[in-house]
């Protein structure tokens, strides 16, 4: 019996029972202790969320409040304005288009401030009293895509306000034609400082107005809000209706916190009312999906008395070898590197002189491996750029080459009109092969132009006039390449774009003095009968907004031409506009007139 017991008694030492009497023990502490933890948390977590909560929603609504508030004092910038309400006030009955165009230029630059301060607005509509209707903003047409029925309903519900806003959500009935835009209509009451009514303004907002608030509720997947007016009527819906039935105020619950139950799922709800615009919010969130996550917790209650239990066996075995442990690992990780992996890092454990070593490793590898990169990193970047710099070589010679065999190919074939369409685009490319700061002359330029007109009439051959008018003595003028060419070209694209006839484009050219003592001026004119441009189009080609150049192509447009005049030639000379819409544009060119030879820009 005693020589049976021996074995088992070899097996399990007095280290082994302890260990595992500790991990019993610990295990069944950790569940019971786990256990009891969850069923408090949890009671705590359902509190604590719906304080939390409400609080959020709180912030939330105060925010959007205020910002509706700011649309509220903004609009009154408008109404309020002497000017505003005075060239309103002062229009006809039935005025004509270009009696309401001239007014709704001068709103717009009055609204300038207002697109700046209020983004949301995506355009305005304003009835006078005598019928009469200006609108206002970039997306102002979206005016004409809803029903009129819509609108005159907005319209007649001012008429029972004093001034403060009405508001009203689109549906898609509302619309003529399909729009996907999310807007929100808005109106009120236009008077002057003595509160007499001289109009009526619709405001169309973006429904970020709201989104851009709401959707820090968006918690959960299965989170709703909703965003009533005063009048009860609902506004905005944070995960949209999708064909559901539009909730009414008066089936939600009351003020505060609720937990409700529907159809088998715990729901609460959080309403509560904003302070200066009225609005009421009404969010929901699904407590099944929270409480979730509390089960986090007791799933790590038990995988803590795992963990426990594997712990304590170990951890003899880890005492006995903690202090040859740090430099076992240290020759493993010059082994590892030794074999090439330079990524190879080694847990630093303690600040001992072991731990000195192990940082100095870890510094040592990182910057090998740094080195290793970027030099790959140079070496790729080195042939990536002598591939491009040899495709950028072979392409336009390429092109050229192949142009000249088509050439000759329509050439035999008897097409002698393609063939000199095919010689002008082969002129145009060898010309554009040429460095753009290499100076040239008016003449050399005029034929380029030529080959890019004969080109455009080939397209509309019994649609387009083309006159160049420039005396002989001017054509040995020295300017910088492509001067002209991208002005006529916008010709082309912008100005006869909904143009199918009577397309007209003169080019003249002749000297101008500049009094005495000063050199006189080359002056180039380029006129068309295209569409026109507006004075505010013409004011952004001058003053163009700062845009970062794109490193695979220089822009050579008009604005290019512009800028090189300015640095070249300096503020006496440049580029001016004169244009009417409808009417066409001339672009007048202003340069030295120089003769002899010149240095490269």
């Amino acid at each position: 019996m005693n020589n049976r017991r021996r074995p088992f008694k070899k097996i399990f030492k007095f280290s082994t029972k302890l260990i595992i009497a500790l991990s019993t023990a610990n295990i069944l502490i950790s569940c019971i202790t786990g256990l009891i933890t969850y069923r408090i948390h949890l009671s705590l977590f359902n509190e604590e969320i719906s304080r939390q909560y409400y609080m959020t929603t709180d912030q939330i609504l105060a925010q959007l409040d205020s910002r509706v508030n700011d649309m509220y004092r903004i609009t009154d910038y408008i109404t309020l304005n002497p000017s505003v309400s005075q060239a309103v006030m002062e229009q006809n009955e039935q005025s004509n288009s270009y009696e309401r165009m001239k007014l709704e230029q001068l709103l717009d630059k009055e609204m300038y401030q207002v697109r700046l301060d209020a983004p949301e607005i995506m355009g305005i509509r304003i009835y006078d009293l005598k019928e009469n209707i200006f609108n206002l903003g970039s997306f102002s047409g979206r005016f004409y895509n809803l029903e009129s029925a819509y609108l005159d309903d907005m319209v007649l519900r001012l008429k029972e306000t004093g001034g403060e806003y009405v508001w009203s959500r689109t549906a898609e009935g509302d619309f003529q034609q399909r729009d996907d835009a999310n807007v929100v209509l808005a109106g009120r009451l236009m008077r002057s400082i003595n509160l007499d009514t001289y109009g009526r303004m619709l405001i169309l907002f973006n429904t970020s107005l709201f989104e851009s608030h709401l959707k820090d509720l968006r918690i959960h997947e299965d989170t709703e809000a909703y965003l009533f007016d005063e009048e009860g009527r609902l506004l905005y819906s944070l995960n949209g209706l999708d064909g559901q039935e539009v909730p009414e105020l008066a089936n939600m619950p009351g003020m505060g916190n609720l937990v409700r139950e529907e159809q088998g799922v715990s729901y609460m709800y959080t309403r509560q009312q904003s302070e200066k615009v009225g609005f009421t919010l009404v969010s929901k969130v699904s407590l099944a999906q929270i409480q979730s996550k509390s089960t986090v917790i007791l799933q790590v209650a038990v995988a803590s008395a795992l963990v426990s239990l594997v712990s304590l066996g170990i951890i003899i075995a880890l005492i006995s070898r903690m202090l040859l442990r740090p430099l076992g690992n240290l020759v493993r990780g010059m082994k590892h590197v030794r074999e090439g992996k330079f990524d190879t890092r080694v847990q630093i454990r303690s600040k001992d002189e072991l731990g000195y070593l192990g940082e100095s490793f870890n510094n040592m590898t990182a910057h090998i491996e740094t080195l290793i990169y970027e030099m790959y990193e140079r070496k790729i970047n080195e042939k990536e750029a002598e591939l491009k710099a040899i495709q950028a070589q072979l392409n336009p010679h390429f092109l050229y080459n192949t142009l000249g065999m088509f050439f000759w190919k329509f050439y035999m074939l008897g097409d002698e009109k393609s063939a000199r369409l095919i010689t002008s685009l082969s002129e145009m490319l060898q010309y554009t092969l040429e460095p753009v700061q290499q100076m040239t002359t008016l003449r050399d330029e005029i034929r380029q132009i030529h080959n890019y007109l004969e080109i455009q009439k080939a397209r509309y051959p019994d649609s387009l006039t083309a006159e160049i008018d420039i005396p002989e003595e001017m054509l040995d003028c020295r300017v910088f390449r492509l001067l002209i060419q991208p002005i006529v070209e916008n010709a082309f694209i912008h100005a006869f774009r909904n143009k199918k006839t009577d397309r007209r484009l003169q080019i003249t050219g002749y000297v101008q003095s500049a009094g005495e003592g000063s050199a006189p001026f080359l002056v180039l004119e380029i006129s068309d009968n295209g569409s026109g441009m507006t004075q505010e189009m013409i004011d952004r080609i001058l003053n163009p907004p700062y845009e970062p150049l794109n490193d695979k192509r220089k822009s050579i447009g008009t604005i290019s031409v512009i800028r090189r005049i300015e640095l070249v030639y300096g503020a006496t000379y440049g580029v001016e506009f004169e244009s009417e819409p409808g009417e066409g544009t001339l672009v007048r060119l202003k340069l030295p007139c120089r003769l002899q030879e010149s240095e490269d820009i």
